[in-house]
């Protein structure tokens, strides 16, 4: 079960849960808590014993006695306002998640070490529940592409009998929003489908397409947009390739002249300029935020 997942089953579960625009504490009515960097407030009154355990289990505010102590873990988590000693002489650290789905008895201690080894510079890590590994990494000049992650996470699931998803933070100075960013990266990944991913990578599934979704008028250009047959497969290639004709052309399979073409019908009949990058954006927005 990956993290939206999660959060949309607990969602179910508990319709009357509340969501929090941001980290929250207890009151006498209403217990707090974060999944995957979501607060939801529970009503207490609602909750029986059995169902406030689990929920508790499942949160970002479950850990045990050695997690209890770890600084960074209890700085990210709200525990405490102190920044953590081994941040003093460091400016900026990036939070690399790992989220982890057991498929069978696994050495975490094992797992844990080959994960850590795929980055330099580490501050510190912790789990910050069963299946969720943060990595506090400082910057470093040598850096695995994000191919070259994916290619490596394959065998490690394979070695492990896991599926790994990974997400690479920020840098971002080490001050008291950390933590709250910290939050939002973690709502960010649970967007993610796919084993690596950023907040580049997201950013559009994240902030502009529910906004997109909601809009009527974002509704109506997306079935004006689709009356041009197979221009969609056409928006995507020219978004992967920052507009260029020829490399979209050579991805497409087709002529540079036919694609020329294909664009200027395009203009005609919904009056958008795919050659120009405001509209290029809006359109391959609107085709796949309703594609989902």
């Amino acid at each position: 079960m990956n993290n939206n997942e999660l959060l949309t089953r607990i969602r179910n579960a508990f319709p009357n849960a509340k969501s929090l625009n941001g980290p929250s504490t207890d009151t006498a009515e209403e217990k707090a808590l974060s999944f995957a960097g979501a607060w939801l407030a529970f009503r207490k009154n609602d909750l029986t014993a059995e169902q406030l355990t689990i929920l508790q289990t499942l949160s970002d505010q479950n850990f045990d006695d050695q997690r209890s102590t770890n600084p960074w873990y209890r700085f990210l988590t709200h525990q405490t306002n102190d920044v953590p000693n081994s941040a003093k002489q460091i400016k900026q650290v990036r939070l690399i998640q790992i989220h982890l789905t057991f498929h069978d008895t696994t050495n975490t201690t094992e797992l844990t070490a080959a994960l850590k080894s795929l980055f330099n510079c580490i501050v510190a890590s912790f789990y910050l529940n069963s299946r969720t590994l943060i990595i506090v990494q400082t910057k470093d000049q040598q850096v695995l592409s994000n191919d070259e992650l994916e290619s490596i996470l394959q065998t490690v699931e394979s070695d492990f009998f896991i599926k790994v998803q990974l997400f690479l933070g920020n840098f971002w100075p080490i001050d008291q929003q950390l933590p709250l960013i910290f939050n939002e990266e973690q709502a960010v990944f649970a967007k993610s489908t796919v084993p690596v991913s950023t907040l580049s990578s997201l950013a559009l599934d994240y902030y502009a397409r529910p906004q997109l979704r909601r809009s009527s008028l974002a509704q109506q250009l997306t079935t004006i947009i689709r009356q041009e047959a197979d221009i969609q497969d056409v928006i995507i290639a020219l978004y992967h390739n920052a507009g260029n004709l020829s490399s979209a052309a050579k991805q497409l399979f087709i002529h540079r002249n036919t694609l020329q073409y294909r664009l200027e019908r395009f203009r005609d009949l919904t009056s958008f300029n795919l050659k120009n990058m405001d509209d290029l954006v809006l359109c391959y927005l609107l085709i796949t935020s309703f594609n989902d």
